[in-house]
């Protein structure tokens, strides 16, 4: 990793560029919002104890994108960001209680950068090519927060490839019946509500269902009916109990591919898969960010995903100061 990092150091200096002057401050991730927020039917159906087939979860598709500003071009009319990014994307196996890599995981490191109209540079640009890719962002306008933006678009879209090429392996070589967990919206990843078999959990925050909807009421052990108006097909659940707590504690859309046997999902479907995810909450590890609304194996295979890209405190000593 120090080789890489030394790489993307030594591309910003022979492009002219600046570290940054102070440390650097990760960026978040660029949320790809699921569908757009719809109104759900207000009824709330006992999830049941056991379901009606044969299906289990058992294969658990995550990733993770990093983007940080390390850095700035000044040119003679304006100013550029210069990011980097680290991306990486798994899919993981449970089989006795143990996750491992199902399928060989991707990771890639980025430069991120309008390019357009430096062509005094390009050869720089394609000798530093042949050792990492650098990623020409094509933002909207030239505006400093645009490219900003831009960015983080652009290492998105790179996790949301990887993803996509995870999911055509698993299409053929997976067992029948296993459900694929996506941790995040099926929407904006090609073609995954059109598998069967797929799944994905999403913390049903504010920002996904507004202050005021209905699903706030959901009690535990319990879910809405499913939203099948557009796509994907949708229900809310509580995965924890929220007396005294706040009002989506533990509450998650779950969005639905086709069913296994490759058929529509119905209300039999979605009940089935609210209650093998009720009881996929145990364990339980509250040091994890948002723990109340994610099943253990996701943040399980989250944690191995970290281990694929260099840790945030890494970069911002490497990058952090305009003086190191």
């Amino acid at each position: 990793m120090q080789e890489t990092l030394s790489l993307i150091r030594g591309f910003l200096g022979e492009m002219g560029g600046q570290l940054a002057p102070e440390a650097s401050i990760e960026e978040d991730q660029f949320r790809i919002a699921p569908a757009e927020p719809r109104m759900v039917p207000g009824q709330f159906f006992e999830i049941p104890d056991r379901v009606s087939k044969s299906v289990g979860l058992q294969l658990f598709q995550t990733g993770v994108t990093h983007t940080y500003l390390i850095g700035k071009l000044i040119t003679d009319t304006d100013v550029r960001p210069v990011h980097y990014a680290s991306v990486a994307s798994a899919v993981l196996s449970r089989v006795d209680g143990q996750l491992a890599p199902y399928t060989r995981p991707l990771t890639a490191n980025l430069i991120l950068l309008d390019l357009n109209g430096l062509d005094d540079d390009a050869d720089v640009v394609e000798r530093y090519r042949e050792g990492i890719e650098i990623i020409n962002t094509n933002p909207g306008d030239t505006g400093y927060k645009t490219r900003r933006i831009a960015a983080m678009k652009a290492a998105a879209k790179v996790q949301r490839e990887m993803t996509e090429e995870g999911l055509l392996v698993l299409k053929e070589g997976r067992e029948p019946g296993v459900i694929v967990v996506i941790d995040g919206s099926l929407n904006g990843v090609e073609n995954a509500v059109n598998m069967p078999g797929v799944i994905g959990i999403i913390s049903a925050d504010s920002d996904v269902i507004g202050g005021e909807s209905a699903v706030l009421e959901c009690p535990f052990g319990a879910r809405s009916g499913l939203d099948e108006v557009g796509a994907p097909p949708a229900f809310y659940m509580r995965l924890r109990n929220s007396d005294g707590k706040n009002p989506d504690f533990g509450l998650v859309r779950v969005e639905l591919g086709l069913n296994p046997e490759g058929g529509k999902p119905d209300e039999v479907y979605a009940s089935d898969i609210a209650s093998l995810l009720l009881r996929e909450r145990f364990p339980v590890d509250m040091k994890m960010r948002n723990w109340d609304k994610s099943i253990f194996a996701l943040k399980q295979s989250g944690k191995y995903i970290e281990t694929l890209i260099p840790q945030p405190g890494v970069v911002t000593t490497y990058f952090g100061r305009s003086n190191a």
